[in-house]
């Protein structure tokens, strides 16, 4: 009967059918969208995620449909009396309300099969569709559209007018969505709060992952509420009394709850990954990580209330949010410990110092405390001078910001941080390198000092800190698994060095500092030698023993709008399969600028094998000319880097475009057999490159390219691949090359950086936290379908919908 009336509804039929419409146009969106992006030349990729923005998008709509359902439900009955009808058969109350939910679920199947439409477009023109993904996606629609309708279906049966049913419902939906902010920074109370919330519940099921937490929601929260109506009806009924009613309600809430705490326990907590990249899963490498965890772990937030950037993150109302962070983690690893702590300190940040001081000005600590904790609502009860906790962590050196300290039940500890980027979030390469420290001895680093090496704590433009010890930065390798210290080749080099440093060398190294040096190779230490353009001579002693040698001079090539002592290597073939970092820049199409790099000459003699990594590229042809304009107009633009290093220097290179094309089409024509082509060389003779032109002479020695300016050398020793990485260019891994751009040069360098320690280090960090590429890359349809798709979802579905309501309802009335 519930059936009948739910499918003899216009209302029913009109929801229906405004559904599909909304799906078609919210479909249609995303395929105009894809094929714009074709249409421009450009590919794309996880086109079944794209799909599932659909269900996210619908999801966020449903509040509106569900309501206008439930609101006659109940409400009906009690208007026209019929209740009295229902009270006088044979049936419970439990079958009266089982029997209008259960009509809500069969319709909320009917509005499924609108989506089943679009799931059907993806089966037949994505290639690789990830169906059980999808499938999960829908399945969390369907829970929630019941968990909407038991919520309706109780306001209809609190009032017998229809309207405010329907608003009823409308306001205790809002109230769903809206309570997990509620409250959170109440110890007691937060974990009630958050469970309740309904936001996302369905969200991390259109991603792909079945929890048992969200699944036992959708369970528990419409039998709450099927059981609250099911009291309502008993209380109408039986005239019980409210004390009586009461204790009820209350007890199956009390019921819901100790149940929904139960589901949250994360050792208790199952997980279904649907995707066919298990991308809402930790990757292998993390998960082999935290297989070695033992014991408590326990992560300490030290959350400071003067940083405006990370405060929120860490707030109390935040620490839900940010354990939840964490999920997968826990997922492998429930006994984790989450503890915080507030403090009150002034910013290291210059920028977020000069913030402070502005907002706060003259303010003394505790009245800026006061008026912080005014602004961000919190009690100021709940922060300590940072100072209080030097006993436990030194906050200052860590930027007095928002830091994680974990640490196990042996007393080792690691650290996780927040970074100057859009997420500023430690994502799961950080992460998990931190969790690694606590059950490995991750690669300690050792800089060689005493020559006038570039410097590893200072800021400058040739120093390695961005590298190495950035604490704000992300991808610093401080953050990704490594220790730093400083070492003298005057002294035998401590065993727990993985990886030597020696980069840019000024001096000579004594007899004895090479005999140190020579031991550390022997045992079959790891180490980066980088050389600098006039340096030879220092460094070159260092490389002998290996076959290798730092070439005079230095390599140059023509980089339009660039010096040319500006050169970009690629990587090689043979470089590629080093690191998955270097075949990354290959595909990317990027390289690795190197500004005075010396090129680098090797035999491969004795027991190691020599790989070249970087050469300079020999695609940029530039005409071997001495035709004197074309020369000068090549000054033009050299002298506009020494004018205006910041300088739009592509609107000078426009200048001599044409002239060079000339130049090149007429050499062509003249010199087709002589091959005076060249695309880089290692030049001996100019080194002004600012007021001089480089011109190839091979007369004069110079040699034509690919000069190699990357070499990475292997052998064994004993059980054990040593591993040596030789550069021209000590700055290609500095600050100041770092944080350059450069127009029409996609540099690559900190990702060739993190190739190179990757390599070093045995390929223990920075962690590897690949996934296997996804396939969905490939829309069967062209620009020419659009029409008929247009017409199939926006129109003829719709219409569909409509011509079943009137057959119906004509047939209804001929009865």
């Amino acid at each position: 009967m519930e059936l009948q009336k739910m499918f003899y509804s216009p209302i029913a039929w009109l929801i229906l059918i405004v559904f599909a419409v909304q799906t078609g146009l919210t479909l249609m969106g995303m395929i105009n969208q894809i094929l714009m992006v074709l249409g421009l030349g450009y590919s794309v990729s996880d086109l079944t995620i794209k799909i599932s923005t659909i269900f996210s998008q619908i999801q966020s709509k449903l509040y509106l449909y569900i309501p206008l359902l439930t609101m006659s439900l109940l409400s009906r009955e009690f208007n026209s009396g019929s209740i009295k009808l229902l009270y006088s058969s044979p049936i419970s109350n439990k079958q009266i309300v089982l029997g209008k939910f259960l009509s809500m679920m069969v319709f909320g199947l009917t509005m499924l099969s609108v989506l089943f439409f679009v799931v059907l477009f993806g089966v037949f023109t994505i290639k690789d569709f990830d169906f059980p993904m999808i499938l999960t996606g829908m399945l969390g629609l369907y829970l929630l559209i019941c968990a909407y309708s038991a919520i309706g279906l109780f306001m209809s049966s609190l009032t017998s007018y229809q309207v405010v049913a329907a608003i009823g419902t409308f306001a205790t939906l809002f109230i769903f969505e809206q309570v997990g902010n509620m409250w959170q920074d109440v110890e007691f109370v937060r974990d009630i709060t958050y469970w309740l919330s309904i936001t996302g519940r369905s969200q991390t099921f259109i991603l792909g992952l079945i929890c048992s937490e969200d699944l036992l929601y959708f369970i528990l929260v419409p039998a709450l509420f099927i059981s609250f109506t099911i009291f309502r009806l008993k209380g109408i009924r039986e005239k019980t009394p409210k004390y009586v009613s009461f204790a009820r309600y209350v007890g199956a809430f009390m019921i819901v709850a100790m149940l929904g705490y139960v589901s949250t326990i994360p050792s208790l907590m199952k997980y279904h990954d649907a995707t066919h990249t298990n991308r809402n899963t930790l990757t292998q490498n993390s998960q082999n990580v935290i297989s070695k965890l033992k014991g408590k772990i326990t992560i300490t937030n030290y959350v400071n209330i003067f940083d405006d950037q990370t405060f929120k993150l860490g707030s109390p109302s935040s620490q839900k949010f940010d354990m939840n962070r964490y999920n997968q983690y826990l997922r492998f690893y429930p006994n984790i410990k989450f503890k915080y702590k507030y403090y009150y300190a002034l910013p290291v940040d210059e920028n977020a110092l000069k913030s402070h001081q502005f907002r706060y000005k003259e303010l003394t600590q505790e009245e800026a405390l006061e008026k912080a904790c005014d602004i961000y609502e919190v009690n100021s009860k709940k922060f300590k001078p940072g100072r209080d906790y030097l006993n436990e962590i030194d906050l200052e050196s860590e930027l007095n910001s928002y830091i994680k300290e974990i640490k196990n039940e042996d007393g080792k500890i690691s650290y996780l941080r927040t970074y100057k980027d859009p997420f500023k979030i430690p994502l799961e390469p950080q992460i998990t390198a931190a969790f690694k420290k606590l059950v490995m001895e991750l690669p300690l680093v050792g800089f060689v000092t005493g020559h006038e090496e570039r410097d590893l704590d200072g800021f400058g433009s040739r120093g390695y800190y961005a590298l190495t010890k950035e604490k704000s930065y992300r991808h610093s390798l401080i953050n990704n698994g490594f220790d730093f210290t400083e070492c003298n080749l005057n002294f035998p080099i401590d065993k727990k060095i993985d990886i030597l440093i020696i980069a840019g060398s000024k001096t000579m190294f004594s007899d004895e500092e090479l005999k140190n040096l020579d031991n550390y190779i022997e045992r079959g230490g790891n180490l980066i030698i980088a050389a600098d353009r006039k340096r030879q001579d220092a460094m070159n002693p260092l490389v002998e023993r290996f076959g290798v040698k730092f070439m005079e001079g230095q390599v140059v090539e023509y980089n339009e709008g660039y010096t040319q002592d500006l050169v970009t290597g690629v990587v090689t073939p043979a470089g590629k399969k080093i690191a998955y970092q270097f075949e990354e820049i290959a595909q990317r199409g990027g390289c690795v600028s190197m500004e005075g790099v010396l090129g680098i000459s090797y035999e491969n003699t004795g027991d190691f094998k020599a790989i070249p990594v970087l050469v300079s590229d020999t695609m940029k042809n530039m005409p071997v000319s001495n035709d004197p304009e074309f020369l000068k107009q090549l000054k033009t633009v050299q002298g506009s880097r020494k004018e205006d290093s910041k300088k739009d220097i592509l609107k000078d290179a426009s200048m001599i475009l044409n002239m060079l094309e000339q130049n090149q089409k007429h050499q062509l024509q003249e010199n087709t057999t002589k091959k005076e082509y060249i695309g880089s060389w290692n030049e001996l003779q100019t080194t002004d490159f600012i007021d001089d032109v480089a011109k190839y002479d091979p007369k004069k020695g110079e040699i034509g390219g690919p000069v190699t300016m990357a070499l990475a050398l292997t052998r064994k020793v004993g059980d054990k691949e040593q591993r040596i990485m030789i550069l021209g260019d000590a700055d290609c891994l500095s600050n100041g090359e770092f944080s350059r751009k450069r127009n029409g040069i996609m540099s690559e360098n900190f990702r060739m950086a993190n190739g190179i320690f990757f390599w070093l280090s045995e390929n223990e960090a920075p962690l590897d936290v690949r996934r296997p590429a996804t396939t969905d890359n490939e829309l069967y349809i062209k620009k020419s379908d659009k029409p008929f798709l247009s017409a199939l979802y926006k129109i003829i579905i719709p219409t569909l919908f409509a011509l079943a309501f009137l057959l119906i309802w004509l047939r209804r009335k001929g009865r």
